[in-house]
């Protein structure tokens, strides 16, 4: 009995012990200092702990000024010559109250002053339209009756017929300057908001984008960042070419070559070269010629099978473009052509109601005033073309999409297609000048050292991603060349 007691004290105190053993661990993991002093905790694995609270405090403040910036409202840098067209349009309206809208009309001028003020000139031209006779001159000297004082001028005088010279008080400039350098610049201030659609890019499905689709997609990009950060609303479209004779050849092609494509996904990866494929046996194979025309009929007839074979090609390059479009940091909206061919049929019957269009050797035309080639609406073959498409296009944007600005960024080659467009467009009502903006906005083309586009020996268009391609790698020896690598 004794030896069992004394057991049982033995382990009793030797629990005690233990206690006290993992009290005084638990003290120490309590106290980081003590831990690092008696060898528990490397220095290493301490300064890494100091490091990691530091980041998290920055990050914490990081966050919190995002927070702040994203709270603040925009603060606008002042738009001299928006001042200034402000300015004299008060002075016009006072004037001439009777006239509608007239014109302001300043341009910077570096030889005779800072700016002028041409308005005078058509003011007269429109007074005398409307059977009142007066001189530019008497039209500049009365709008300078009605002009206010203001900080901004320095001095304000009349030259020649009409012209009106501004120059800027140099204490105001010398303040805006200042301005600029110490706050850095920020958006003008935008007098009327507008709805902006941009047409740029504009590949075609089925073919890879080549270097010449490169500038309307830099170009269009950097004039929609642009308008976006002055404050317009803007639609950024990509009219696609994804409708036509071209998808004719390709889906007789793919019914003949995957003919199990409606239960099985067609392996046509290397789109370019299932183009290629089609298009050879398009120029040289009259019946494979007549199964491609009878196809284009079937899917503008929304045949499902049809359909089908072109939905899978659209997917395939539409993968492609996106690759491109994120790797430039393109945001876009997707319009092909095949979006509109709907309202292509009521374009052209909207166009044969009020009798503007004629049959000319099976295809119908339209002749727009003023414009030296028609307009081609239907093909002797029943199908649309481009003129079709273009106009639903321009409807559309302005009438549907509410856009009272419309940027086409297009290469010159299209400036007199273009041209007859926007004319149509105005002959039909479909937009007034005076209220919407159309514009094309025109670049050259990409040029051989044989002063024709530009073309790879193989007799294809360079494409898009082997120059960028070429591009990064370049630069990438250039950084190694400076030792950047390291």
């Amino acid at each position: 009995m004794d030896s069992e007691i004394a057991r049982l004290i033995s382990q009793s105190e030797d629990a005690e012990k233990e206690i006290k053993v993992l009290q005084e661990v638990v003290q120490q993991l309590n106290d980081p200092a003590r831990l690092l002093a008696n060898g528990f905790i490397s220095p290493q694995l301490e300064a890494l702990k100091t490091e990691n609270a530091k980041l998290k405090y920055q990050i914490t403040h990081l966050k919190r000024n995002i927070a702040t910036e994203l709270d603040r409202k925009p603060e606008n840098m002042l738009s001299i010559r928006a001042v200034m067209e402000e300015v004299f349009r008060m002075a016009i309206d006072k004037a001439y109250p009777n006239l509608d809208n007239p014109p302001v009309m300043i341009q910077a001028s570096s030889k005779f002053a800072d700016y002028q003020c041409n308005a005078a000139m058509n003011i007269s031209q429109i007074l005398k339209s409307g059977g009142t006779t007066a001189n530019p001159r008497s039209i500049a000297e009365e709008i300078l009756k009605y002009l206010p004082e203001t900080e901004y001028f320095e001095k304000v005088d009349i030259a020649g017929p009409g012209f009106i010279n501004i120059w800027l008080n140099k204490a105001f400039v010398s303040n805006q300057i200042s301005d600029l350098l110490v706050r850095g610049i920020r958006p003008p201030i935008v007098m009327r908001k507008r709805r902006v659609a941009v047409d740029f890019s504009s590949p075609n499905v089925a073919k890879e984008m080549h270097v010449g689709h490169l500038r309307s997609t830099i170009i269009g990009e950097t004039i929609c960042r642009l308008l976006e950060w002055v404050g317009h609303d803007v639609v950024r479209i990509n009219h696609i070419g994804d409708w036509g004779t071209q998808f004719g050849m390709l889906i007789a092609h793919l019914q003949e070559k995957f003919p199990n494509y409606l239960s099985l996904s067609p392996p046509i990866g290397d789109l370019m070269a299932f183009y290629k494929e089609s298009k050879l046996r398009f120029d040289n194979d009259e019946e494979f010629k007549k199964r491609a025309y009878n196809a284009v009929v079937s899917l503008q007839s929304y045949d499902p099978n049809h359909m089908k074979a072109w939905k899978l090609i659209c997917d395939v390059s539409r993968a492609e473009f996106e690759k491109v479009y994120k790797r430039l940091g393109v945001t876009i909206i997707e319009r092909g052509e095949s979006f509109y061919q709907e309202m292509m049929k009521d374009m052209v019957k909207k166009l044969d109601e009020e009798g503007l269009t004629e049959m000319d050797e099976g295809r119908k035309i339209m002749f727009v005033p003023g414009q030296p080639v028609p307009l081609t609406v239907v093909k002797s073959d029943g199908g649309y073309t481009y003129d079709t498409s273009d106009l639903a296009a321009i409807r559309h944007r302005i009438i549907d999409e509410r856009c009272d600005w419309l940027i086409y960024v297009v290469d010159a080659g299209q400036g007199t297609h273009l041209q007859t467009i926007f004319a149509a467009a105005k002959h039909l009502g479909l937009y007034n000048p005076s209220r919407v903006r159309v514009e094309h906005t025109a670049f050259g083309v990409v040029l051989g050292e044989d002063k024709k586009k530009f073309k790879t020996r193989s007799g294809d268009s360079v494409r898009l991603v082997d120059l960028l391609d070429e591009g990064l790698k370049r630069a990438e020896t250039k950084l190694a060349e400076k030792e950047r690598e390291k």
